[in-house]
């Protein structure tokens, strides 16, 4: 008995879909001072650089320390709304009447642009806005 419950499970479990991996999306907010602190590699790699000075022993010691981050994809300072909501956001939308589950999770400090990027302004709407209008407007054809 036991081991029947056990197969039916396994059976169950392989119908499910491959699991897919978390998409992590970087968007910069502009800088209005030049900074050197990272360069954009590509659409998906962000080089950060920090110097630091270390003193110990009566010696002071400069370091620089680099670091490479990999992302889904990089939205950089000159990103637009609109171009977020339709590479990230989109998509997932339409696979919601099908069953799919889609989470959006905004993370920075504070300042950062969290809530301009969910919210947006009047003449820029941010992801909730644009979301909502998609989503009734594809019921409402629906």
């Amino acid at each position: 008995s036991k081991l029947n419950l056990l197969s039916k499970l396994y059976e169950e479990d392989s119908e499910c879909e491959e699991p897919e991996l978390v998409q992590v999306y970087l968007r910069l907010k502009p800088c209005y001072k030049p900074s050197n602190l990272y360069e954009i590699r590509s659409d998906r790699c962000l080089i950060t650089s920090l110097d630091t000075t270390t003193a110990g022993h009566g010696r002071r010691t400069q370091h620089n320390v680099s670091k490479m981050y990999t992302f889904t994809h990089i939205f950089g300072p000159d990103s637009r709304q609109q171009e977020l909501f339709d590479s990230v956001v989109k998509d997932n939308l339409k696979k919601l009447p099908e069953g799919h589950n889609f989470t959006l999770l905004t993370y920075g400090a504070s300042g950062s642009g969290k809530t301009f990027t969910l919210m947006g302004t009047v003449s820029s709407p941010g992801l909730i806005p644009r979301s909502l209008e998609y989503i009734f407007k594809v019921v409402d054809v629906a």
